[in-house]
């Protein structure tokens, strides 16, 4: 149980991150350092997930390594880089030279898109557990058997609000580090550049989903 709410914290942390642009910079950076220290925790926890003995290794498990890998650079990067720039907690630590770089400032806006399509493809690699842990926490698993269809439904909703964020917000030209100062999603209220990060994951869980089950 506790794991699942740590994750569900990351969550929060990652999605309200990501809305930086609608948070007081000082702000921003505590709540990164959170969420670094959080994914510390959880990458401590659930070091077992990192390496497992060389029978256990299919397909599925070198691929979840791999993601659990990866999310963890990509992290690390977004950590890393957001100390270059800080304007605040590490002001005095860091020079104006790397506070004033652009590429570090790139990556700093790239990452944390891959790292959403990561989280996604991890979601959905893990959805019946998650989804499990989900309903016995909070009780719905018998809600969820006679609601299927709208749980479903939701689920499609939030995949095309994700759809509409990736091309209202430009995920691609970020990814690819290009200067970008504005996009069409930044303008829209905080709730709902919002959602286009959680329907940005869903759209990259469901996608993992269905094939998974393939």
């Amino acid at each position: 149980m506790k794991n699942f709410f740590l994750d569900v914290i990351l969550f929060a942390l990652f999605v309200a991150e990501m809305c930086f642009q609608f948070l007081p910079k000082i702000l921003h950076e505590i709540l990164g350092v959170a969420m670094f220290a959080g994914i510390i925790f959880h990458v401590a926890i659930n070091r077992r997930r990192f390496v497992s003995p060389a029978k256990k290794f299919t397909a599925k498990k070198i691929l979840s390594v791999a993601l659990n890998v990866a999310l963890t650079i990509c992290a690390a990067i977004i950590f890393v880089t957001g100390v270059c720039m800080s304007n605040y907690l590490f002001v005095d630590v860091i020079t104006d030279d790397l506070q004033r770089n652009m590429t570090l400032h790139q990556l700093h806006v790239s990452a944390p898109y891959v790292m959403m399509i990561l989280i996604g493809v991890h979601v959905g690699l893990h959805w019946t557990e998650l989804r499990q842990r989900f309903l016995n926490i909070f009780g719905l698993t018998e809600i969820f058997q006679r609601q299927q269809k709208f749980f479903t439904a939701t689920a499609v909703v939030l995949s095309i609000v994700g759809i509409c964020g990736l091309y209202l917000n430009r995920v691609g030209d970020r990814i690819l580090m290009k200067h970008i100062f504005g996009t069409p999603a930044t303008e829209l209220p905080a709730i709902i550049f919002a959602l286009m990060i959680v329907g940005g994951v869903a759209l990259f869980a469901l996608i993992t989903v269905l094939l998974d089950r393939k």
